[in-house]
């Protein structure tokens, strides 16, 4: 099987090394022909040869959903899951409104621009969540706002025309996240739930937990058909104090918090993404053991002991070969357990391992 990716960041790196596995040959297009999947896929190709991209693939997915509308244009008829997907997900404003219009239920919001922002948010009210429609992911373009003052820094960063996402800041005991996969036949499995914790908006370590919340199950469940998905798709949820369940956003792609299915499960979600697209069974998502991953961020191999890493029992680590920057997603370590206990205990310590200090 020919598979073409658009993207070359670390979710396509690993989808190519677990179909490569399965005997596929990959294609990317990536503006960066050292990006982590370009250099581990048998061919790259950079936008403007996209037609060519197309000829060498029989299949196209995505680990991204930020692509030029012009290469979405070419790439429309052979690109699972569906292009109308990503159109949804391109935009912050057009996701929300989609929740609302369907019924699911997602923390109170309004739109704004930015030339009335400061009189929506005081109509709104303290404390809310600002974030800019486009090119939102890690943390970018979100703004925590408690006081007149904070509207006048995220002004500095945008255009008076951008239009902005204007959320209720939600007081939730923990955050989580579901990850579906659906076939063109309608079967659906769904992963393990991981708790997460994020640092300034990035995903910095998860863990799978033996709880179900049956309505977020049923809202997962909904969507994949809702959208009629052919392929991955994550809910990350936010788990309120009075027990209420609300969905913070979804990705139609594999995910940051499904990393530790790679050791976690039967199937990972990068195989699954894989045998959905090109029409094959779908794999057991059942949990192996109990399982972990921690993000390394903004650090190098020279930053960090690989000795001292490895030691920890159940260690696996995934590099991504990028250049270094501030907070930037270099790596991760898979971890197993046992226990959750011990996996808790597991991933203290390589928190401390890898961050004697704050996160860069």
């Amino acid at each position: 099987m020919r598979v073409g990716i658009l993207g070359g960041g670390q979710l396509g790196w690993m989808t190519v090394m677990e179909g490569k596995r399965m005997g596929f040959k990959f294609s990317v297009l990536d503006h960066d022909p050292e990006s982590p999947a370009s250099k581990v896929a048998d061919r790259w190709f950079p936008p403007e040869r996209v037609e060519d991209f197309i000829k060498a693939s029989e299949v196209i997915t995505y680990e991204f959903e930020h692509i030029p509308q012009e290469v979405l244009e070419k790439v429309y008829d052979l690109t699972i899951p569906s292009v109308n997907l990503l159109e949804l997900k391109r935009s912050r404003i057009r996701e929300k409104e989609f929740y609302r219009k369907e019924g699911y239920p997602t923390p109170d919001f309004i739109i704004s621009s930015g030339d009335r922002l400061s009189e929506d948010i005081k109509t709104f009210g303290f404390p809310c969540v600002v974030k800019a429609e486009k090119l939102g992911y890690d943390g970018k373009g979100q703004y925590r706002v408690f006081y007149s003052e904070d509207v006048d820094y995220i002004l500095k960063n945008h255009h008076s025309e951008e239009k902005f996402l204007v959320e209720r800041l939600v007081d939730f005991n923990f955050e989580f996240s579901l990850i579906g996969v659906r076939d063109s036949r309608g079967n659906r499995k769904i992963y393990p739930l991981t708790v997460n914790y994020h640092e300034g908006g990035i995903l910095l370590y998860n863990s799978t937990r033996a709880l179900q919340i049956k309505e977020a199950e049923e809202i997962l469940l909904s969507l994949m058909e809702n959208l009629n998905l052919v392929g991955l798709i994550a809910v990350e949820f936010f788990y309120t104090w009075d027990g209420k369940v609300l969905i913070n956003e979804m990705a139609p792609r594999p995910h940051n918090t499904g990393h530790y299915s790679l050791d976690g499960c039967y199937t990972s979600q990068f195989e699954n993404l894989l045998r959905a697209v090109c029409g094959l069974p779908l794999g057991s998502t059942r949990l192996k053991a109990p399982s972990g991953m921690v993000n390394i961020l903004g650090l190098s191999l020279e930053d960090i002991s690989l000795q001292e890493l490895l030691s920890v029992d159940g260690s696996k680590l995934y590099w991504y070969g990028k250049s270094k920057k501030p907070r930037r997603k270099m790596g991760h370590i898979n971890i197993t357990a046992t226990t959750e206990q011990e996996l808790e205990e597991k991933i203290e310590r390589l928190l401390n391992l890898i961050y004697s200090h704050e996160p860069s």
